[in-house]
């Protein structure tokens, strides 16, 4: 799940003020300059990343070549440089700050941070070996990207991706699928949950959590969860046995309580609101769901359009008629 953080920032510059901007902003790492891949090399990566088969004659084409598109390819050298910049030992790991490409760049700027992905796939590989991560959970860990191909043209009807910053987690390494699952390595922030787990025996501000994410394909069934909270705590230790984690977070709208009010008792979604302890804030995010279900843009949900084929449709679609509103809720659980 994504929230609206990681949505596109901002309005639309002209193309040259864009290309300019990110151009410019600093960054320091050791990481080498990527280079263009070409032929077989593109194909593995684009393989590798899940890219879907209506996007990847259009993202081959589009990859700038750094002597005919000097402004594009510098511009994507400095992303990279800031994907993988170390921020230092003390200071937390945050998201650059990437705006979408104004609509000016056409199909070149939908598919910029999918070109920058591609440039990125060979670091973000050796870190994933370093770390001796499964070649399966790398698979599942970065066909997100091409997921995330997949939802844009749905909701838009054409290609492009938008979610350059959710995918900074799976380049960097804190995020991986274990199954039916995302887990991500992070810490309990009160002020951004807008509460505080301590006082029901949850984490407390600043303790390591597992955060975890719900990938949209596929039905949410108790055995698959199971089995990925079962492989999360021993993928953890394994991996990364410096941080031990024993609780896990999640802040979706799929933990919004109301829902039980239209679902059936045994439905696999509240099923997996009983993992969770509430707390925290529990602000609107009706976009955040009609984005999700139906792959509608923020503030372009047309209700009376909206398919009505499942128990959830229709009972997402009626209680946004009736007035009401959907909330995203914070939980924590203990991790098995």
């Amino acid at each position: 799940m994504t929230g609206p953080a990681d949505r596109p920032a901002g309005p639309d510059t002209t193309a040259g003020q864009w290309l300019a901007a990110l151009g410019g902003q600093p960054a320091a790492t050791a990481v080498a300059d990527p280079k263009p891949p070409t032929g077989a090399e593109l194909a593995e990566r684009m393989d590798l990343l899940a890219i879907p088969a209506p996007d990847r004659e259009e993202v081959a084409a589009g990859l700038p070549d750094p002597a005919r598109d000097p402004a594009r390819w510098e511009a994507l050298v400095r992303c990279h440089q800031q994907l993988y910049a170390d921020p230092g030992p003390d200071a937390p790991s945050t998201v650059p700050d990437w705006p979408t490409a104004p609509a000016a760049l056409g199909s070149a700027g939908r598919y910029f941070y999918v070109h920058l992905y591609l440039l990125a796939l060979p670091h973000a590989l050796e870190r994933q070996r370093r770390l001796g991560i499964p070649d399966d959970v790398v698979a599942a860990t970065f066909a997100d990207l091409g997921a995330k191909l997949t939802t844009y043209r749905l909701g838009h009807g054409t290609g492009g991706f938008d979610r350059q910053g959710w995918i900074v987690r799976h380049f960097r390494g804190t995020l991986h699928r274990l199954g039916r699952l995302q887990f991500e390595r992070g810490v309990l922030d009160t002020d951004a949950s807008g509460g505080d787990a301590a006082a029901a025996g949850g984490p407390a501000h600043g303790d390591p959590v597992l955060q975890v994410h719900i990938p949209g394909d596929g039905p949410l069934d108790p055995a698959g969860c199971d089995a990925s909270f079962a492989a999360a705590r021993e993928f953890q230790a394994r991996h990364f046995p410096g941080t031990p984690h024993r609780h896990a977070t999640c802040h979706s709208w799929l933990l919004d309580r109301q829902l039980a009010d239209h679902l059936p008792a045994g439905s696999n979604i509240l099923a997996f609101q009983r993992r969770f302890t509430a707390f925290g804030a529990r602000p609107v995010g009706d976009d955040e769901v009609l984005e999700f279900v139906f792959h509608t843009p923020p503030g372009t949900a047309d209700l009376d359009r909206l398919p009505q084929t499942t128990t959830l449709h229709r009972a997402l679609v009626r209680h946004l008629r009736t007035g009401g509103h959907w909330r995203t809720a914070h939980g924590w659980a203990e991790l098995p």
